[in-house]
């Protein structure tokens, strides 16, 4: 079984990423660049952030299994005209999306996160955005023109204790949040930290876990959660540490690599 082989600091996931979105030569890669240099390079800034920087942290190339996500520093008209070139479409963040080869894109202005227009973070640039996810293991940027990482000092610490907790409790995705929640602690094999923990006893009961389980079976193909027959079992695995997710993961086979 695979492990996750975690980046030791922001210089070793700096060079896993430069790697990969400047000389790798496979052709998706090099679409990336394609794709980057085309509709996105021209802006101010450009950062990829979440997803695919997390999932490079966690464990390289092999373990990225995400989207791309995007956000841009600009005028968020000419944000909303390179949508409507490329044939983007509107998503209820305030950003677009579209599908290019084997790329999903996600992208926004900067102004447009919605922490930021929620009122909840000031964001000026693309450092601001680590204040911005919920969950503290997607606060990372990837800034492309600089081809720096952008991360607070405690990043690497958090993700080498394997805790998973929330940063920015305010998010209007709380039910996709749950699911993930639930995907990445028994995938990853972690221990949620003291918010997180709170949320999943606040918000985790019968109607919610059939909503859990049928957004899932829309969304992913593996169908985690079918392997639990009630709430209170799928809670006790995700509030009792490691070992139930290791007896869990026995049984259903799951690879440790990160999933959305």
């Amino acid at each position: 079984m695979s492990q996750l082989s975690f980046a030791r600091d922001s210089r070793a996931l700096k060079g896993r990423l430069d790697r990969f979105v400047w000389e790798n030569t496979t052709p998706e890669a090099v679409l990336l660049r394609q794709l980057l240099k085309r509709h996105f390079m021209s802006f101010e800034g450009v950062g990829i952030i979440g997803g695919l920087v997390r999932d490079f942290a966690l464990g390289g190339r092999y373990a990225f299994k995400s989207d791309l996500d995007l956000v841009i520093k600009g005028d968020p008209r000419e944000v909303a005209q390179l949508a409507s070139s490329v044939g983007a479409v509107a998503n209820r963040f305030g950003g677009f999306g579209y599908t290019e080869g084997p790329w999903k894109i996600d992208f926004w202005a900067l102004q447009n996160t919605w922490a930021a227009t929620a009122g909840h973070v000031a964001v000026r640039d693309l450092a601001d955005l680590v204040q911005c996810t919920f969950f503290d293991w997607d606060a990372v940027v990837y800034d492309l023109r600089n081809r720096r990482v952008v991360c607070e000092k405690t990043y690497f610490t958090r993700i080498h204790s394997r805790q998973l907790e929330i940063s920015l409790r305010s998010n209007p995705g709380e039910m996709g949040n749950l699911l993930r929640a639930a995907r990445r602690i028994i995938r990853w094999r972690l221990t949620p930290g003291p918010v997180l923990t709170k949320f999943i006893v606040d918000r985790l009961n019968e109607g919610t876990f059939a909503a859990l389980k049928a957004s899932e079976r829309r969304k992913y193909g593996d169908r985690m959660l079918d392997g639990f027959s009630s709430a209170a079992q799928l809670r006790a695995v995700l509030l009792d540490g490691p070992r139930l997710q290791l007896e869990l993961a026995g049984q259903m086979a799951l690879p440790l690599e990160p999933s959305s």
